[in-house]
């Protein structure tokens, strides 16, 4: 009845030769990132810093982009002006972009000597480090990393030609990037290359420019080693400056000190990631290449994660400016934080949110005049700033109930009450009074919220939207909820708690139409789902916000069971590549396995590229119409299929833990370590021929444990760290177990 053992997971071998950056090799650390990629004796690095923007343009709200305004010309018809107000500024000529945006950074490349060539390559997940054999006279290797929490890339090239090796400095050249450049005021690069150090200044408009420093040194025996940084400063000298500080103290660590302390940094984070041993090879690269790339675009001392990470390409402007994406692309990204057991990885978001709330406030009380109250704008700059072109995205409030979500789920697996004091109620009770401010009671005493909706569903026509729109009712009827636990824990004035109550009891729970059998969710009053749609926004209700009980309540498993075969007819002809994941999370909450594990080797074949990297648009022909422009890299994907694994092994519904809820029929043998779940709690199972075999809980808090039967029927047996003796516990479909603080339960069939 041991756990699984926590080996390092990889290598994973790579495609030679990569032909562009998102083929390569990624290495990051959330501030910083390279792509390793190219063919023959060229050696291609992108680069780029996570923080690299040009903040200027964006939407600026006037006086008349409020909530009465846009429903008088929604039900008006008035669709002039509604997108005069709400889609913001287009190109005025005068210089400025019409939004802010991710910069392209550039490349640093190394052209190996005269007849070596890359060879093969690999990633050493378990150590953060990136491998190339070479051949040709000599051979030889090249290995990089980039080390934690510094701006740095170090590279170390043996053979008998390392010496030979040479290095050049490549700023973005694209004409795409250069006629956006000319078109916006942003001057060319300087380049500054010498024979064994060099690179380029990069000067911006309205932000601090840009040095990007590479330094060639000799190493003992056969090897040469190359350094890589990139600083900001008011002035080229200043920013070389900076650079060049993080060359010289990369350069004096020295490339094999910096491996072992990054290997060290590596085997730390995979020893409390969740060990997951799944007979599937693609769901297990899935969630091995997921955590790695978790730890690549997050950490507690980075910026918070973007569409693209700290991987920008060079020859383009990154789509969609590489911003915040709050609809579900964000909260993708961070979705393995939580079972991954990796929650410091949310700190830089709770903290960029916290930094916004004053604009936050000032959105809220400009749209509906509510002076206590918080709502994000969909899309945004890492300073706020509204960045979507279209209405629907700018009045989009679910974007901010679910940011309150992740706040709440932070609490629910930590049990961490000064953070839901300070952070997460408050947050969660702002975001409702904007909720509140929309409300309306009907005749027959129901609340309403009359202009809503579903994220993306008909893009910005006029038509897109309605009265109760499923996404957005599931948000509210979250908050009223978990409200409601806040004062319980808290200890809050009993009128506030009577006001959620009444709003939680009043409002449906989702659009429902039809009855009986037949009832289903609808997008919104009056609209099913008429076709296929990669946002699955209107059965959020199950997953994420856990407001329908699809185990212990029949009215609610009718309706989704309903809902999702009107979800399945309408096929996946309109999806993306971030939205498999979900669906594959979604199927897993209803317990359907094969259709789970189906979507995410779909996923793998459909919408990931040569190199691993996640896709927006089908790599694979026939599967959607989304399929034109294939090479677009976005990030939360992966962590969203390593997400979905976990899920598939371990998840809490409605409260309740549920262990190998949808393991698919051939998995007879799976184990996992350390999955992280609501109540504080660390979990390890295994599943042996096909059933349950033990089940360990580690309790951080000392919450009450309510677990579905993980053995079927049947008394259990409990082994506690807390007592010599074993417990028998009274076999039932929900298990209730009082747990201490620290304590390690084991439970086993007692006929075993």
């Amino acid at each position: 009845m041991q756990d699984p053992a926590r080996s390092l997971p990889g290598p994973l071998a790579w495609p030679v030769p990569a032909r562009t950056a998102h083929e390569g090799l990624p290495l990051g650390n959330g501030l910083f990132g390279a792509l390793l990629w190219g063919a023959g004796r060229r050696l291609r690095i992108t680069i780029n810093r996570a923080d690299y923007w040009d903040h200027r343009g964006g939407i600026a709200f006037g006086p008349e982009a409020t909530y009465a305004d846009l429903r008088r010309w929604l039900e008006e018809g008035d669709e002039a002006e509604l997108r005069r107000v709400f889609e913001g500024r287009a190109e005025t000529g005068d210089g400025q972009p019409p939004r802010p945006t991710r910069l392209p950074m550039g490349r640093v490349d190394l052209l190996l000597p005269e007849g070596v060539e890359i060879a093969g390559a690999s990633l050493a997940l378990g150590e953060g480090q990136a491998d190339l054999a070479l051949a040709g006279p000599g051979s030889g290797s090249v290995r990089a990393l980039v080390p934690r929490g510094r701006p740095v890339l170090a590279l170390r090239v043996e053979g008998s030609g390392a010496g030979a090796v040479q290095v050049g400095s490549s700023p973005p050249d694209a004409e795409e990037v250069l006629a956006h450049y000319r078109a916006h005021g942003i001057p060319g690069a300087a380049v500054e290359d010498a024979q064994d150090r060099g690179g380029w200044y990069q000067a911006l408009p309205a932000d601090p420019g840009l040095y990007v420093a590479w330094e060639r040194v000799p190493a003992e025996g056969q090897a040469a080693e190359v350094y890589v940084a990139a600083a900001y400063g008011p002035d080229p000298a200043e920013a070389r400056a900076s650079a060049e500080a993080e060359l010289a103290w990369a350069i004096e660590q020295g490339y094999e000190a910096l491996a072992e302390a990054e290997a060290l940094w590596w085997r730390r984070y995979w020893r409390r990631t969740p060990a997951v041993r799944v007979p599937d090879a693609t769901l297990q690269e899935a969630y091995d290449l997921g955590m790695y790339k978790l730890a690549g675009i997050a950490a507690p001392d980075a910026p918070a994660a973007t569409l693209q990470g700290p991987w920008v390409e060079e020859h383009r402007l990154p789509p969609w400016s590489a911003d915040y994406h709050f609809n579900i692309n964000v909260q993708e990204c961070y979705w393995p934080a939580y079972a991954g057991n990796h929650l410091e990885m949310l700190g830089p978001l709770f903290d960029l949110l916290a930094s916004w709330k004053p604009h936050l406030q000032e959105v809220a009380r400009e749209f509906l005049g509510v002076e206590d109250g918080l709502m994000l704008h969909h899309a945004v700059d890492d300073r706020g700033t509204c960045m979507g072109g279209f209405w629907t995205g700018a009045i989009d409030h679910g974007a901010t109930g679910w940011v309150a979500h992740m706040m709440w789920q932070y609490y629910r697996y930590t049990l961490d009450v000064a953070f839901l004091r300070d952070t997460a109620y408050p947050f969660m009770r702002d975001t409702l009074r904007v909720y509140e401010a929309m409300l309306e009671v009907r005749p027959d005493g129901t609340l309403a919220l009359p202009v809503s909706v579903s994220p993306e569903y008909e893009g910005a026509a006029m038509w897109a939207w309605g009265a109760n729109a499923s996404f957005q009712l599931a948000i509210i009827h979250f908050l009223c909820r978990a409200l409601q636990h806040a004062a319980d824990v808290l200890g809050l004035p009993e009128e506030d708690v009577c006001r959620w109550q009444r709003i939680d009891r009043a409002l449906p729970i989702g659009a429902v139409a039809g009855e009986g059998a037949g009832r289903e969710l609808y997008l919104w009053e009056g609209q099913p789902l008429a076709h296929s749609h990669r946002h699955h926004s209107h059965l959020a209700g199950l997953y994420p916000f856990d407001v329908l009980d699809y185990w212990g309540a029949p009215d609610d498993r009718a309706l989704l069971d309903a809902s999702a075969r009107t979800w399945t007819r309408m096929g996946t002809g309109e999806w993306s590549g971030w939205c498999l994941p979900w669906a594959a999370i979604l199927w897993a909450r209803m317990g359907n396995a094969e259709r789970a594990a189906l979507l995410l080797e779909e996923h793998r074949r459909v919408f990931i590229g040569r190199g691993r990297y996640t896709t927006h648009d089908a790599v694979l022909p026939g599967y959607t119409i989304i399929d034109r422009r294939p090479d677009i890299m976005q990030i939360e994907a992966a962590m969203g299929a390593a997400t979905a694994v976990m899920e598939m092994l371990l998840h809490t519904a409605a409260g309740v833990l549920r262990v190998f809820p949808a393991a698919p029929e051939a998995w007879r043998e799976a184990e996992f370590a350390g999955i992280r779940a609501e109540g504080a709690f660390l979990v390890s199972a295994a599943r042996r021929e096909g059933r349950t075999a033990w089940v360990r809980v580690f309790s951080e808090r000392g919450a009450t444990l309510r677990l579905a039967h993980p053995f079927g029927a049947g008394d259990v047996l409990a082994a506690s760290s807390a007592s010599p003796d074993v417990r028998r516990v009274a076999g039932a479909e929900v298990l209730t177990i009082p747990t201490a603080p620290d304590e390690e339960l084991l439970l086993y069939p007692a006929d075993q």
